[in-house]
């Protein structure tokens, strides 16, 4: 949920990707995706704005960015969460507990203080999304349970690819487009003082539209991914192509499925 690039980023091997997430003709919101590799460093971006009703219940603009060297991923979070400005950037390296170098949020007094073991397990949010993205062409990367942190929460997600290949078939990478399913475990979730998980609070006469005379906060909560129920995401992705290899988003509700469309070709 998520906006339009308004720059451009320095010399290097770029590409981007922009969606639109819509409930049937709602507009809900706006991405773009960025890759660009380096001589030595890799950095994937997500710039996003929730839009229309959405922002009722979550009025937030915001930018991820992932930087990669060697076994050291650098994530940051910049936003603003209904006019607060917000940040978060953590330091993760493989075998070692993520180091939080910058903490704020408009909803939580203090990070979440990784621990062991789960601590050196953990990997960024879009380190997670660019696994999936890498397994339109890697399929095998669309498997297991990941545990995620991002300094306001910890949780795990399950991968699972969806109209799979023939095991059988000597070429084991895919040719035709496929879902990998991320399964969220309300669980599972953890959040750091003073960050409450949303309630889940649906329509007491079980309505599957949205009404635009009122404020359905109680469905809409229910796009959010966090809360005490299980979340699901699934990413439709065509093989043969890099960051465009993403090709639609599907985000489960309460009132139906929220679509995110490329607005490109692969």
């Amino acid at each position: 949920m998520l906006l339009i690039l308004v720059c451009s980023l320095s010399a290097g091997a770029l590409e981007s990707l922009e969606m639109s997430l819509r409930w049937n003709y709602l507009k809900l919101g706006t991405a773009t995706f960025i890759e660009e590799r380096r001589e030595n460093e890799h950095r994937f971006e997500i710039i996003g704005k929730t839009a229309g009703p959405l922002r009722l219940v979550k009025n937030y603009d915001g930018r991820g960015l992932l930087v990669s060297e060697g076994q050291i991923t650098d994530y940051t979070l910049e936003g603003t969460d209904g006019g607060v400005d917000e940040i978060r950037r953590i330091v993760f390296e493989q075998g070692q507990l993520p180091m939080v170098l910058a903490f704020k949020d408009s909803g939580a007094i203090t990070h979440l203080e990784p621990a062991e073991p789960w601590g050196q397990q953990a990997v960024s949010p879009m380190t997670l999304v660019y696994r999936v993205i890498r397994s339109a062409n890697l399929p095998q990367l669309c498997d297991g349970t990941h545990l995620v942190y991002d300094g306001k929460r910890r949780y795990q997600v399950q991968l699972l690819k969806l109209n799979a290949l023939d095991t059988d078939s000597a070429d084991t990478t895919p040719q035709e487009p496929f879902v990998c399913s991320a399964l969220l475990f309300g669980a599972s979730l953890e959040s750091a003082e003073g960050a409450g998980i949303a309630s889940e609070r649906v329509p007491a006469n079980g309505a599957q539209r949205l009404d635009l005379d009122q404020e359905k906060t109680g469905a809409l909560q229910q796009v959010w991914l966090f809360g005490r129920s299980d979340r699901r995401m699934d990413f439709k992705l065509q093989p043969g192509c890099s960051l465009n290899a993403l090709r639609e988003v599907l985000i489960f509700s309460s009132f139906g499925k929220i679509v995110g469309k490329a607005s490109t070709e692969c």
